[in-house]
Formats: structure tokens, C-alpha cells, sequence
């Protein structure tokens, strides 16, 4: 059996997660406006202000920090000395951020059903799949092909050929918070069943990990554990295992 564990509390809507190489917890608060850093003991601070409705976050090996702005269509830097900058703007509404497996940024487009491949080196972008509807979140296999998250329920599997599988039968409303955690295994918030769940991507079974996350958005994994961003009350949790 798994358990829940609340590491923090208070977020206004924790749409994204992610972690530096030192630990730290790192939370968008997505209608604070702000990305809050939180250390092992749960104390918070703000890491950065100002950004209109921070979604997807993640942080490269240097602990430089990423991160969408869904509302003003931009992806915005944070180097680990505090310097800002938008590297990339034009998007509509870029919500789920996170790398591919050569180091690119993959950015989904909500409003426009895409997803895209953001060069960090020479800010060109790539359209690398269009037609979705309201993508979310998207993450990577070994192989790479792109799961990604839709809030219109489904669940799909786009192989570098270009084929597309949907596995999203059993979700209710896939969210935001999606990772990859081995090479046919991926985790998803279902945010319209307030779950998170794990399917395999070649036998399409699906599990539930945790549920009665009420607004459950936000997911990471880091360090073998799962950690979640709730909407329904503001807070943070780790998965556990007994």
C-alpha cells in the first residue's frame, strides 16, 4: 500500500514541479503568479515573482530553472545566480514543459493542439505534433515517443514515424503533471478523477496509485517517490510506500 504524506501547504493552484540537484523543491503557483521554493522541511520561500500564470516548470543539470507562462506565452530562464530571461516567446497558452532525451525543451501548446521542440542552444523551434486537443503535459520514452496529456480525456503515443496510439480509455481527464518512469511505463495525474495512475504503454494497463485528490494537477518523480500538486486545497504531497 502507498500513502499520502503533505509536505506543504498554502499554494495557490501548484501546476508544476521539479527539483535541483540539491533537493530543493520547486512549485509554479500558477494564480500566485510566482514559482515558491521549498526546502526538506517544507519551508517556503519565493524563488521568483511576476510571471503570469506559471504552468510547467523543469531544471536542467546546471540548476538553470524553466518555466511556462500560460497566460503571456513565454518560456522564461532563471540561472542559479537569479538572472531572468525570456528565451522564447509567440506560444498560446504553453502549459507542460519538459525535456526531451537530446536536451530540448518540449513545449506544449494548449490552445493550438501542438507540441514543440524548443532548441536551448539556438532558439529554434520545431512543431513536432499538431491536431491534439488541449495538450497539457507531455514527457519522453527511451525509444522517442511522446506520451501526451490531454484535458479532452485522452492519451497518446506519437512514435517518431509519426503513428499515433491512444491509451487513454481508462482516464477521465489527463493533467498536467505526466513523467516517464522507465522504458514502457508512464505516470499521469488524472485530473478529472482526482487520481494518479500508471499505465503500461505496451499492455495498456492502467493502476492507481493514489485518488481523492481533489483538483490533483501537478506531478513529479524524483528519488523513487511521487510528488503531487492539489488545486482542491493548495497543497504538496509525497507518495509513499510502506
Amino acid at each position: 500500500m502507498a500513502n499520502l504524506r503533505t509536505l506543504a501547504s498554502g499554494f495557490n493552484a501548484p501546476t508544476g514541479i521539479a527539483f535541483d540537484r540539491s533537493g530543493m523543491m520547486y512549485v509554479t503557483n500558477w494564480s500566485g503568479d510566482s514559482i515558491v521554493k521549498v526546502n526538506s522541511n517544507g519551508k517556503q520561500e519565493i524563488f521568483y515573482s511576476g510571471i503570469a500564470s506559471p504552468a510547467g516548470i523543469v531544471i536542467d543539470k546546471q540548476d538553470n530553472v524553466y518555466v511556462s507562462s500560460y497566460r503571456d506565452d513565454y518560456i522564461l530562464k532563471i540561472t542559479p545566480n537569479g538572472q531572468t530571461q525570456k528565451i522564447s516567446e509567440g506560444y498560446h497558452t504553453p502549459t507542460g514543459i519538459a525535456f526531451s532525451n537530446d536536451g530540448q525543451l518540449l513545449v506544449t501548446n494548449r490552445s493550438t493542439g501542438e507540441i514543440v521542440a524548443l532548441d536551448l542552444e539556438t532558439k529554434q523551434k520545431t512543431i513536432l505534433a499538431q491536431g491534439l486537443t488541449t495538450p497539457v503535459g507531455v514527457t519522453q520514452l527511451a525509444d522517442n515517443s511522446l506520451i501526451v496529456s490531454q484535458y479532452s480525456g485522452n492519451l497518446t503515443m506519437i512514435q517518431p514515424n509519426g503513428n499515433r496510439t491512444e491509451l487513454g480509455d481508462q482516464f477521465d481527464r489527463p493533467g498536467v503533471g505526466i513523467v516517464t518512469i522507465s522504458s514502457n511505463i508512464v505516470a499521469v495525474i488524472d485530473h478529472g478523477a482526482g487520481m494518479v495512475r500508471q499505465i503500461d504503454i505496451k499492455t495498456k494497463k492502467v493502476t492507481t496509485l493514489a485518488s481523492s485528490l481533489s483538483g490533483a494537477v501537478a506531478l513529479a518523480y524524483y528519488k523513487n517517490r511521487y510528488y503531487i500538486g492539489v488545486w482542491g486545497n493548495g497543497s504538496i504531497y509525497r507518495l509513499d510506500n510502506n
